[in-house]
């Protein structure tokens, strides 16, 4: 008599075995099986389906993953949206290391962000195109911005800064000198 149990198994009109216990898992697992296949071993009188001796795990579905991936993509994507464009334009304020107009303009646009922080006002400025940059001697710039301040929510003033920098091309950042107050926009 045999210690080790083996069974038999009927797959498309075949008997195929012996399979030992984990054999039969597995085949059932990756699917070379189904549940509905039957099984047979020395102790048993007819075949028998296989769930009966091996419980079917249900696999994850590709609905479920579509649904997981929609539950966090879905508010990813809306975030991203909203504070998005927000993140860019600080990233873009705070990490210029070029002389051009372009890097005076970015490096402005943090300086007086970084005023307006201390009273608590936002600036929204216009686009690069509506600045008027001039790169000076010394490695200076001065600029000149237009947006509006929000103060609050109810509020919403046009305004224009004049902002005077400095850069040092050893360390590559862009410092502020004195700093305008902004007046309205005409």
């Amino acid at each position: 008599m045999s210690f080790r149990e083996e069974y038999y198994l009927h797959v498309h009109g075949d008997q195929l075995g012996p399979y030992t216990l984990r054999q039969i898992n597995h085949q059932l697992q990756i699917g070379l099986i189904s549940g509905e296949t039957l099984y047979w071993a020395e102790n048993l009188e007819q075949w028998q389906p296989l769930t009966t001796l091996i419980p079917v795990r249900k696999k994850f579905q590709a609905k479920k993953w579509a649904a997981i991936a929609a539950a966090v993509l879905i508010p990813l994507g809306a975030l991203s949206w909203f504070f998005g464009p927000t993140v860019v334009d600080g990233w873009r304020e705070q990490t210029q290391r070029e002389f051009t107009p372009r890097g005076a303009y970015w490096a402005a646009r943090g300086v007086v962000r970084r005023e307006l922080a201390t009273t608590q006002a936002v600036p929204q400025f216009l686009p690069f195109g509506s600045a008027r940059v001039e790169l000076g001697p010394e490695n200076t710039a001065i600029v000149q911005l237009e947006g509006h301040v929000i103060p609050d929510v109810a509020t919403n003033h046009a305004a224009a800064w004049k902002v005077r920098l400095r850069f040092n091309p050893a360390v590559r950042t862009w410092s502020p000198l004195p700093v305008q107050v902004p007046t309205a926009a005409q």
